[in-house]
């Protein structure tokens, strides 16, 4: 892939992505860092699709780098008071951009508490994802109480639970940034959002 920075480019889920999206929902290597494992049909993506359609406390983003769809970057109101986004993604594609993570990682951020205005941005993370948690401390998440514990292979694990408020993120932003790669702190000035 090129080295000059991509467009970074959010855009509401369409029918058209739809046999896409459930073709990486369904890869072994997505569900597993999922709360249900199960393998989902078409009827059941469709069933979905169309409750999200006419759920306006749910939104749903396929993320296309330089025009080309690669992931997704999803968010639903929390139940919770102040207004809370709790948020998800994954990558679907494999030749992706270097930082492609961290790029949906700076996207989340900027959507909930920037052009949303929550008050807090929420995650959930099933223990065993290293690689995801160790990305929401180098952004400087705050972690909380850890939510349930569940058994997967016979092995126990629990959900990892953490937040972003609004003023933490307007503080350490500039900071966050400035310690990633100068390619990631370059492309996040090509994040975009067809709202």
């Amino acid at each position: 892939m090129a080295s000059h920075s991509p467009i970074s480019r959010f855009s509401p889920l369409t029918s058209n992505e739809l046999e896409l999206v459930l073709q990486w929902r369904n890869q072994p290597h997505i569900r597993q860092n999922m709360h249900s494992q199960d393998e989902i049909t078409w009827v059941q993506h469709e069933a979905w699709f169309d409750a999200l359609k006419n759920d306006e406390s749910r939104c749903f983003f396929v993320f296309y780098q330089n025009d080309r769809p690669i992931g997704v970057l999803n968010f639903s109101e929390h139940q919770s008071t102040p207004y809370t986004l709790e948020w998800g993604c994954y990558i679907g594609e494999d030749d992706v951009w270097p930082g492609s993570g961290l790029l949906l990682e700076i996207a989340a951020l900027q959507y909930a508490l920037e052009l949303k205005g929550a008050a807090v941005l929420y995650a959930e993370v099933l223990s065993f994802n290293k690689s995801v948690i160790k990305l929401h401390t180098l952004f400087q998440y705050t972690p909380l109480e850890d939510g349930r514990e569940f058994k997967r292979d016979g092995e126990k694990h629990v959900v990892k639970r953490f937040e972003y408020k609004r003023e933490q993120w307007q503080r350490n932003k500039p900071k966050v940034l400035s310690r990633l790669p100068k390619q990631i702190s370059a492309a996040a000035n090509f994040i975009q959002f067809d709202l």
